[in-house]
């Protein structure tokens, strides 16, 4: 071996320890800082502001119940909800057994049949509506029964049903792959009804609508967008109504969505459109969006979450309000977005809160679940529904 060789073969050994005596952390956190730097933003919204609204008031989160004997299957359809009603919490599950549980500590106060299910015929959605409950099943049947299983009304379309309900009024709004219909809440009569044909889509699946004023919005389960007038049921036509975006073969990271006087579509996750429907024009068409792993629109902002980055989007213009590291975990996903005690707060499926103050997140809770499906919001209440069928109340 060369004396050169040797001396920095002695040289290593000796500074060996001194390497050895730093923390990994500190190791990890350079690494980190190095590699994982913010990315710039292009176009920063510096005039608006994220509209947070109305705020909803909770309890810290402190109070937990959990329903107990409540069954729904694993994976269980994001579509049905549980209804609080005289201090009592009412659920259905998918083999249509009616749940009533104390809305004080979640115990079981009755459950029982509200009706038999045949041939596989599964519940997918349902509204309450008084005492009464209107009832959608994959075969098409809509059925409103009262709380004794009493049969009020049914009406079958013969069209296979995986949407939601949605009641306006005394309407009953239905969506098939193909098809918007309104029934009569009180008698089930059918009102009007609209086809919209298209090219068969992978997943032809969901739906969803935005009522503004007499004018409903939607898009179909088969992907197609749409515009009925509320009280006449009869096609309406604008530039929105017609945008040529109907042949997709994916509906499922489409997103309908209204704040003011504009309706907003995302389409496939991407691409953003802005519609001001007072004038009837374009504010922002076909405009790029970064990729997300998942996203939600709130008020005049659309949250985007790539890996560890949130962005918010100003969706009026296309400017970013900020974008972050959020500490969260890089697979998690943002299910609800909603101005709690005053902040913006993200709700993801791993149980976790983000709770977000002038551009940074200042705290972030955590539920102690994990593996959700989905948040929705009673009152002063956050009821969460986990993948395995569990309900929890905060």
């Amino acid at each position: 071996m060369s004396s050169t060789s040797l001396f920095n073969f002695i040289f290593l050994i000796l500074l060996f320890p001194l390497l050895s005596c730093q923390s990994v952390e500190k190791v990890i956190d350079q690494n980190f800082n190095k590699d994982k730097k913010i990315p710039a933003i292009s176009d920063v919204e510096n005039l608006d502001n994220i509209q947070l609204g109305p705020s909803i008031f909770l309890n810290n989160f402190e109070k937990k119940i959990n329903l107990n004997g409540v069954k729904h299957l694993k994976n269980n359809n994001l579509k049905l909800k549980t209804f609080l009603l005289d201090d009592k919490f009412y659920t259905i599950n998918s083999n249509s057994t009616l749940y009533i549980n104390n809305s004080n500590d979640g115990e079981l106060l009755n459950n029982y049949k509200l009706m038999e299910n045949k041939d596989n015929d599964n519940l997918i959605s349902y509204e309450m509506f008084n005492n009464y409950f209107i009832l959608g099943y994959s075969s098409g049947k809509i059925i409103k029964i009262d709380l004794n299983g009493k049969i009020i009304w049914s009406f079958d379309n013969k069209k296979i049903f995986n949407s939601f309900l949605y009641r306006i009024d005394d309407l009953i709004i239905v969506f098939y792959a193909d098809e918007i219909l309104a029934l009569n809440i009180l008698n089930g009569k059918i009102l009007w009804s609209e086809t919209y044909k298209d090219l068969p889509i992978i997943q032809a699946k969901g739906g969803q609508l935005i009522n503004f004023f007499d004018d409903v919005y939607f898009i179909l389960p088969n992907g197609r967008l749409g515009l009925v007038d509320l009280n006449l049921g009869e096609k309406n036509y604008n530039k929105f109504a017609n945008l040529n975006i109907q042949n997709s073969i994916n509906n499922a990271n489409d997103t309908i969505h209204i704040f003011k006087n504009y309706l907003f579509y995302l389409d496939n996750g991407e691409f953003l459109y802005t519609y001001d429907l007072f004038s009837n024009e374009y504010l922002l068409e076909n405009f790029k969006i970064d990729s997300s792993s998942s996203n939600k629109f709130f008020n005049n902002t659309l949250i985007i979450k790539n890996e560890q980055y949130l962005e918010a989007i100003n969706i009026l213009n296309g400017k970013s309000f900020w974008l972050i590291e959020s500490k969260l975990h890089r697979d998690s996903k943002i299910l609800n977005i909603k101005n709690v005690n005053g902040n913006l707060s993200l709700f993801m499926d791993d149980g976790k809160i983000a709770i977000i103050k002038e551009g940074i997140i200042n705290e972030i809770l955590d539920l102690k679940i994990k593996k959700l499906n989905s948040y929705y919001f009673s009152d002063d209440q956050i009821i969460t529904i986990q993948k395995n069928g569990k309900i929890g109340v905060f």
